[in-house]
């Protein structure tokens, strides 16, 4: 079985990178942010995880693009990313997207990673290794600057 996951993590754009709550993530910039979600995506990918991105808001229309992205697809793993779980000012929106997310798949495991960058022995902790993920016409895998 082919495991499909979906990121859901702040747009670089949202986060105010001078506030205190963000202070913890040192050095973060809206470039490193995306350039994070993009290599997350694109390590899962490599990994054999069928994975997508959701970037959201802080709130305005959080709710209803994670609601769009996960009814749009079946996904197996959600990882919420550490700006919405991690920030205090942020644990309204993150307790919205858990409950959205638990009515839409409630069969779906919540993958929390355990390091600054998701890697797919987060993703194995609770489905092993995944099958080979076919390729998908018109569907391109984001670029970093750095590969792992």
């Amino acid at each position: 079985m082919t495991i499909a996951a979906i990121q859901i993590g702040l747009h670089p754009d949202v986060v105010d990178y001078g506030s205190p709550g963000f202070a913890r993530f040192g050095g973060l910039t809206p470039d490193k942010l995306q350039a994070a979600h993009d290599g997350n995506i694109a390590q899962l990918r490599r990994a054999g995880f069928d994975v997508d991105g959701c970037q959201v808001d802080l709130g305005e229309t959080a709710v209803e693009t994670v609601r769009r992205a996960i009814t749009a697809k079946r996904y197996d793993a959600v990882l919420i990313g550490a700006g919405i779980r991690l920030v205090a000012s942020n644990t309204v929106l993150f307790e919205a997207i858990v409950n959205t997310v638990h009515e839409q798949l409630p069969a779906a495991r919540f993958v929390f990673n355990t390091d600054a960058v998701t890697s797919p022995r987060d993703i194995r902790r609770w489905f092993g290794d995944p099958e080979p993920v076919p390729l998908h016409v018109g569907r391109a895998e984001p670029e970093t600057e750095e590969e792992s």
